[in-house]
């Protein structure tokens, strides 16, 4: 599966094994996050003072300040094409209850700040390693917490190759992800890819869509009703027919979801692939 930020202007790809956004049953969830840096107001570090000071310390290989709450130990610096990247892990925040396993990438891409996590499932986790873990009943009752002498421990044996074999899994399938990553130019060579060939409406069975030879071709119950010319213009699609001319905002384009917005009206068009 690829997930594509024109605007931010990268692509990541995933396995069919891991969510995207909490979409699915998979025990592991990627989630990826592009926001302007103008217009950033978060907690944890992620605002705009902070997101300028990290620009120019990772343009010069500083790591710069934190964001969220990283494990001192796993706090490093990662290049991605290049371009200098925060990778840290989180396994809590704000009180002693609490109980993450998220691994995150975090960096500046044309002009938008960028953060990648892939989260690890809790319950899983926690029963496959019961040594790095205690009870607090005066605060927490019988729920498992962190014993926090030992997150140390437990990172170091993850980036060893010696964790469980599902805490590994989820440590490991965070470095398959990033290295797919594609930035700048290349990212719309994938996007124009990706859309070529069939597509079948999701709303109405006898309606399919082609893209192909720099046309697209609609088509009902068979029967070929219009064609035109398409580009992308970063997340926009536009078709030009009969001396009109449409355009779509891409929502969603992957390998096999294609979902766009007609402007300026606003209707959702959902497609899948015909394989």
């Amino acid at each position: 599966m690829v997930i594509e930020d024109a605007t931010a202007k990268l692509s990541i790809k995933y396995p069919h094994d891991v969510n995207f956004s909490g979409a699915g049953e998979a025990l592991f969830d990627l989630s990826v996050e592009s926001n302007k840096i103008d217009f950033l107001e978060g907690t944890m570090g992620f605002n705009k003072e902070t997101a300028l000071k990290n620009v120019e310390s990772l343009k010069i290989g500083e790591y710069g300040e934190e964001v969220d709450w990283p494990l001192t130990e796993s706090k490093k610096i990662r290049k991605i094409n290049g371009k200098n990247a925060q990778e840290f892990i989180v396994l809590s925040r704000f009180e002693v209850c609490d109980v993450v396993f998220e691994r995150k990438l975090y960096f500046f891409q044309n002009n938008h700040q960028v953060t990648i996590t892939l989260s690890g499932p809790k319950s899983e986790i926690l029963a496959s390693s019961p040594e790095y873990f205690e009870t607090n009943e005066a605060n927490c009752g019988n729920e498992k917490i962190w014993d926090f002498d030992k997150q140390a421990m437990f990172f170091k044996d993850l980036a060893g190759g010696a964790g469980s074999a599902i805490e590994q899994e989820w440590f490991d399938k965070f470095d398959e992800i990033i290295k797919t990553i594609v930035l700048d130019e290349e990212t719309f060579y994938d996007n124009l890819t990706l859309i070529q060939g069939e597509w079948k409406s999701l709303d109405d069975i006898n309606s399919i869509i082609e893209f192909g030879d720099g046309k697209k071709t609609d088509f009902y119950s068979n029967q070929k009703m219009s064609e035109g010319n398409f580009n992308l213009n970063e997340e926009h699609l536009i078709v030009s027919s009969d001396d009109e001319t449409f355009e779509y905002k891409i929502i969603e384009l992957s390998d096999q979801v294609l979902t766009l917005m007609y402007l300026p009206r606003g209707n959702i068009l959902k497609y899948e692939r015909i394989k």
